[in-house]
């Protein structure tokens, strides 16, 4: 293993409570209402998604762009307020592991929010970042992961993956790369194992023994 490539919101920060609660506000203010149960399912899509989904199935339309920028101003919002709630044992899992191999991370944020979580500590330890910024085509489809390993000069069968969402577990699925599923995110450990991940962890600790760092 020559790198070890995670995702952010739900795998290292616990920021999921916020995910839900800003794409709530957001679908609330456009005067629509959603079931807890489908405002979860909806929160794993990207703001652009989701608001299409309600454009195809509410038939109501509206301004796409100010439902996304709304979206996005939002979450900042409450990411700045009470945005620092790492997982105890994330960054410890990360210096850990950088002494051992690279470090990438692959998320569906964009740099504007990883800028209130990632300070220059954590940035020390991680070789490169892909946003949705630095891709025309985010999760699931392989492209922020192909470019990863491109940056990190790396082959797929020389890396795992870690992340919490079936966005995360079927964009491993197709790049073929090994997928480890952190049950403290947005999908359930159901919806997770459906893919097939190659070890199933409810914390850090559990990974960094079944990795052996």
């Amino acid at each position: 293993m020559k790198a070890i490539l995670l995702d952010v919101d739900g795998t290292l920060i616990n920021s999921v409570p916020l995910i839900l609660k800003s794409v709530k506000l957001t679908i609330n203010h456009f005067g629509f209402r959603v079931s807890n149960q489908k405002l979860r399912e909806l929160s794993q899509l990207h703001s652009r998604d989701i608001a299409l989904w309600l454009i195809d199935n509410k038939k109501n339309n509206f301004d796409l762009e100010k439902f996304i920028d709304y979206r996005r101003k939002t979450f900042l919002s409450l990411l700045k307020k009470d945005g620092h709630k790492w997982f105890v044992d994330a960054k410890p899992f990360l210096k850990k592991a950088s002494e051992k191999c690279k470090i990438g991370i692959v998320t569906g944020s964009r740099h504007i929010f990883l800028k209130e979580v990632f300070d220059f500590e954590i940035k020390k330890n991680i070789s490169f970042i892909i946003t949705s910024d630095d891709v025309k085509h985010k999760k699931p489809d392989i492209e922020p992961l192909e470019l990863i390993l491109k940056k990190l000069g790396v082959k797929r069968n020389e890396v795992v993956f870690i992340g919490d969402s079936t966005q995360d577990a079927l964009m491993c699925k197709r790049a073929k790369v090994g997928f480890v599923a952190k049950t403290t995110g947005i999908s359930t450990i159901k919806q997770l194992e459906k893919f097939e991940p190659i070890f199933v962890a409810k914390n850090f600790k559990q990974i960094e023994l079944f990795l052996c760092l």
